[in-house]
């Protein structure tokens, strides 16, 4: 095998802790001695041990405590993301690393976190360490998207999702608006669902629609191991929302509710009401959504809400499910943001996928590179 073949089942590894570990980044680690994978762990879920640290027990499963220590010394590691320099919930990974003597550390990116930035590598080369950063680079990004997104722009990751007719509409003039989408697609988005720390509509949508905003696959489905939970994002609703039969879904149980509105109202033992002075508040609030952990949201209307992302530029991808029906004149529109001046100066995405669910279309579109 080759360097490459290595950093690319580090990458194979950190996906394994892709519903777990947020807001942590996904990291997997493999150990390396004369050319043969020794140990390999991957980040499993936040507030645990970390890739390396699972990949040194793993060889010590392997092979007993003894013979694993003096494999490791003088082993080869790779790892998708910079090894951590700063004790939070576990100790620095490149403290371990340099305690058991690795003699060469292959690291896909750079920690985008400024506390961290590049400081787990020259730890690492003080102690003599062969280092090298960047192979497989773009991979290991798109891998953290979420957790690039935290570090540099200090607010979650935002999806925007929309399902749409042909003609761009999202509902009838009645607003009447079930199915537009198909059973397949509809599942589909309980993916991005389990995937998000939490699921946005804005307050007109959760009074019309009186939706669930919870994950409705089972774990089988969400590719879990028996007995594991599956984990519900937060509710989180733009604009003042009162309990009425109207919502009784989205305040069934102890779902987790975060309300971001002008108006105050007091806490209650699983709903928190954050307010606001400002008119356009939207960014205050995402920053406070980040302190509280909810590194990922999926924002699912309506066309006001989905509207006040794109024109304040707050979104860093669009998911949108084109459905093979019209809905015709006077129906609602998906979208409706004001007109650019020029073509030229307009909002310009990048196309990266394109998936089909029977006969919907579905567009996954990022709003710029990392």
């Amino acid at each position: 095998m080759k360097d490459l073949d290595f950093m690319a089942r580090a990458i194979e590894l950190a996906k394994k802790g892709q519903l777990k570990v947020q807001p942590n980044p996904m990291v997997g680690c493999v150990i390396v001695k004369n050319n043969k994978i020794i140990g390999e762990g991957w980040h499993r879920e936040y507030g645990k041990d970390h890739a390396e640290i699972n990949a040194i027990k793993n060889c010590k499963k392997k092979f007993g405590v003894k013979k694993a220590l003096k494999l490791i010394a003088g082993s080869n590691v790779y790892v998708n993301l910079e090894p951590c320099s700063i004790e939070k919930n576990t100790p620095p990974c490149s403290n371990a690393l340099i305690e058991y003597q690795i003699k060469k550390l292959f690291c896909g990116t750079l920690d985008p976190n400024p506390k961290i930035n590049g400081r787990g590598i020259k730890l690492l080369k003080k102690a003599g360490i062969e280092t090298s950063v960047g192979m497989l680079n773009q991979e290991c990004k798109e891998l953290n998207r979420v957790f690039f997104t935290n570090q540099k722009k200090s607010r979650p990751y935002i999806i925007l999702k929309s399902a749409q007719s042909l003609d761009g509409k999202i509902a009838l003039q009645s607003g009447e608006s079930n199915w537009i989408s198909n059973p397949e697609s509809r599942k589909n988005s309980h993916h991005i669902r389990s995937k998000v720390k939490g699921i946005l509509v804005g307050r007109n949508t959760a009074e019309q629609d009186n939706p669930s905003l919870t994950v409705r696959l089972t774990s089988n489905e969400l590719g879990l191991g028996k007995g594991e939970a599956i984990k519900q994002p937060v509710k989180i609703i733009l604009g003042r929302l009162k309990k009425s039969k109207k919502v009784s879904k989205i305040f069934a149980g102890n779902s987790q509710i975060i309300i971001g509105s002008k108006e105050s109202a007091k806490k209650s033992k699983n709903i928190e009401y954050l307010e606001y002075k400002k008119k356009n508040f939207l960014e205050e609030f995402l920053q406070d959504l980040l302190d509280r952990d909810i590194s990922s949201i999926l924002v699912e209307g309506g066309q006001k809400t989905l509207n006040a992302f794109i024109v304040n530029n707050l979104f860093d991808e669009l998911v949108l499910y084109t459905a093979p029906m019209f809905l015709g004149k006077g129906s609602k529109d998906a979208l409706s943001v004001n007109s650019p001046d020029t073509i030229r100066t307009s909002m310009k995405l990048k196309m990266v996928r394109l998936e089909r669910f029977k006969e919907d279309i579905k567009t996954t579109y990022y709003n710029e590179n990392l």
